[in-house]
């Protein structure tokens, strides 16, 4: 299953807090199965795309990063599988 997660940087953004949380990052690694991972160009948060088995791995990436952001995580389809669902429900 197809995942992506909007992260939005949350309270104390101090340059103590920035190195916690880098130090975290630098421990952890990109998130299991990890395509891609792109931030805003506003500096407030970013976004991760990964193809995961279950929703464990998103649960507790969310868990071990809430002190620095707010995490939204949302299951995706290609259009390719959502056409096809389209066409049976509509066609």
């Amino acid at each position: 299953m197809l995942i992506v997660t909007k992260y939005t940087f949350k309270g104390d953004q101090s340059p103590d807090s920035a190195r916690a949380l880098l130090a975290v990052f630098a421990e952890q690694g990109p998130g299991t199965g990890e395509i891609a991972h792109y931030v805003t160009a506003d500096g407030r948060g970013g976004f991760t795309i990964a193809e995961v088995d279950s929703l464990d791995d998103a649960y507790e990436a969310s868990l071990r990063y809430a002190q620095w952001m707010d995490m939204e995580s949302t299951p995706i389809l290609s259009i390719d599988d959502a056409m096809r669902t389209i066409g049976k429900v509509y066609g």
